[in-house]
C-alpha cells in the first residue's frame, strides 16, 4: 500500500505528537551550541534554496515557521549522528515535519527531505552558494 507523502509506513502522527517532538527537540537543541549552530546553518541553506516554498509556508503558519521546523529537524539528525537520540527518532521527526508542512503548501515536504539529506551528509556542499564564501571572495 502506498502511504501519503512517500512515507514507508502509515503515519501515526497527531498534532499532540508533533507538538511534543517540537518541544523536545527545541529544548534539547537550544542547550547545545554544537547542535544549534550547524542546525541553523543547514536550515538557512534550505531556506536559500527554496525561498518561494518557505515564504508560502510562513504565510500560512507564522513568519519564520519553516526555518524553525527545519532547524529542529536538522538538530534531530545531528543528535542522531552523535548517538544522543536513535536514528529512528530522527526518521520519525522527518516524517512528522513532512506531515505538518506538506498539506499546508504542496511541495513543502521537499524542504524536510533536503535538510535531512544535508544533515546526514548525503549531499555534497557547494561552498559557492554560501553567503560567507561569497563575502570572502568580494562578491
Amino acid at each position: 500500500m502506498k502511504w501519503p507523502f512517500g512515507f514507508r509506513r502509515k503515519p501515526r502522527i497527531t498534532e499532540e505528537h508533533y507538538g511534543r517532538l517540537m518541544t523536545s527537540f527545541g529544548r534539547t537543541a537550544d542547550k547545545d551550541p554544537f547542535v544549534w549552530r550547524p542546525s541553523k546553518a543547514l536550515a538557512n541553506r534550505v531556506v536559500e534554496e527554496f525561498p518561494d516554498v518557505v515564504e508560502a509556508v510562513d504565510a500560512r503558519m507564522y513568519q519564520g515557521s519553516a526555518r524553525y521546523h527545519l532547524e529542529l529537524l536538522a538538530a534531530s539528525w545531528i543528535m542522531s549522528d552523535e548517538g544522543a537520540v536513535p536514528r529512528e527518532t530522527a526518521e520519525v521527526f522527518e516524517e512528522a515535519v513532512v506531515w505538518k508542512l506538506e498539506p499546508i503548501v504542496k511541495g513543502s515536504g521537499e524542504l524536510s527531505r533536503r535538510v535531512s539529506a544535508l544533515a546526514r551528509g548525503e549531499i555534497e556542499r557547494d561552498e559557492r552558494l554560501d553567503s560567507n564564501f561569497q563575502a570572502d571572495q568580494g562578491a
